[in-house]
């Protein structure tokens, strides 16, 4: 017998209910309205019956997300900065505290030569171009990640620059100069495994996700770079562990003149590290 959208969503969070204890109607209701292109109005409307079709992509989405499997990649994209972007089992489901690492460079500066390191499905750096006037490049190590970026790009009409190569190095050899660096690299340390969520781990690049060093090796290895791609009176702009910004402060300030801000994300914990180079 077929169902409208409501008495569906229900249904389908009282399964949820059974496997996770976090919000199942949210995540029924979010599925729905991803796999059939629909708004909460239309929910709240009610008034259309799923076809046999579309019962059945509901019931293996919602069978998926009993599994842990993360929304985005049942539906094969995640929405960031108001654009969806294709996600892969190659790259890394941008997060909301990225937004907020985007809003605070366009809040700081809005013009020049911007790079986005380490740029997975190319979230930062197309939000970055098509926000502001930015001539922006995106490096990354994978050229499977690198395809899935420059998807994303074609399909909202993006002019960024893509690079492949290993964090800066790209940038290094062409001598591109930037007014903005921006970076998310992978930054969670090996200790932290066992506290990471199964849907994260089963789910999520993990070349993507970890770091030597205390997930501190790749800010480092950039930090050590800046003079080779920094223009003077330029910013740099990283995402970082809640538990980090000590330690790279402490790093930065013993190698250059600058003074380090942090800020903190919608939760309340430390995301955001950011300084004017050479001031």
């Amino acid at each position: 017998m077929m169902a409208s959208y409501k008495p569906s969503i229900l249904v389908a969070a009282g399964r949820v209910a059974l496997q996770q204890e976090n919000q199942p109607e949210v995540g029924a209701m979010f599925l729905m309205m991803d796999l059939f292109d629909i708004s909460q109005l239309d929910i709240t409307l009610d008034n259309r019956l799923l076809s046999a079709e579309e019962a059945g992509r509901y019931e293996k989405g919602i069978a998926l997300l009993c599994d842990d499997v993360p929304l985005a990649h049942i539906t094969g994209f995640q929405e960031f900065y108001g654009r969806k972007f294709k996600v892969t089992p190659d790259t890394l489901v941008p997060r909301p505290e990225t937004e907020e690492l985007v809003h605070h460079v366009l809040s700081t500066i809005r013009s020049g030569v911007a790079a986005d390191i380490g740029t997975g499905t190319g979230c930062i750096a197309i939000s970055l171009d098509l926000e502001a006037d930015f001539k922006v490049f995106c490096t990354d190590i994978s050229s499977a990640v690198l395809e899935v970026a420059r998807e994303n790009a074609e399909v909202l009409d993006s002019d960024v620059i893509f690079r492949q190569g290993d964090l800066l190095d790209p940038l290094v050899t062409e001598g591109v100069k930037l007014d903005v660096l921006v970076s998310n690299p992978p930054y969670i340390a090996e200790s932290e495994r066992a506290l990471m969520s199964r849907s994260v781990l089963d789910h999520d690049p993990h070349l993507a996700l970890f770091a030597d060093d205390d997930g501190l090796l790749l800010y480092k290895r950039m930090i050590d770079d800046l003079p080779l791609v920094m223009k003077d009176d330029s910013y740099v702009f990283f995402e970082i562990g809640h538990a980090q910004g000590a330690a790279l402060t402490d790093y930065i300030v013993k190698k250059y003149d600058v003074t380090v801000h942090i800020e903190q994300d919608i939760n309340q914990l430390d995301r955001i590290l950011w300084f004017r180079w050479c001031e």
